[in-house]
């Protein structure tokens, strides 16, 4: 499946940018369509806040072709982040 290809070099992207503990599954299937849940640990709330606008970006070809794959009628992305303190 070209979506799960696409997943692989999204798996790069954001080990460059710092991701570590990438965790990517299909998380479940409603009205016909696949769904699938990510989940990362980065080091700063500012790479947070980066990797959310690179993704959300046309200009990035990785995260591009990634968005070809999401129906914005059946659904969105959610992106949920939390911070540790000590």
């Amino acid at each position: 499946m070209q979506y799960e290809e696409t997943m692989q070099q999204v798996f790069r992207v954001m080990s460059d940018m710092g991701a570590n503990e990438f965790k990517w599954s299909r998380a479940g299937e409603e009205k016909g369509s696949a769904y699938y849940r990510e989940s990362f640990l980065l080091p700063t709330e500012s790479h947070y806040f980066a990797m959310k606008a690179l993704r959300c970006s046309e200009s990035n070809h990785v995260f591009h072709e990634l968005s070809q794959f999401i129906d914005n009628e059946a659904g969105s992305i959610q992106y949920v982040g939390l911070k540790i303190t000590s």
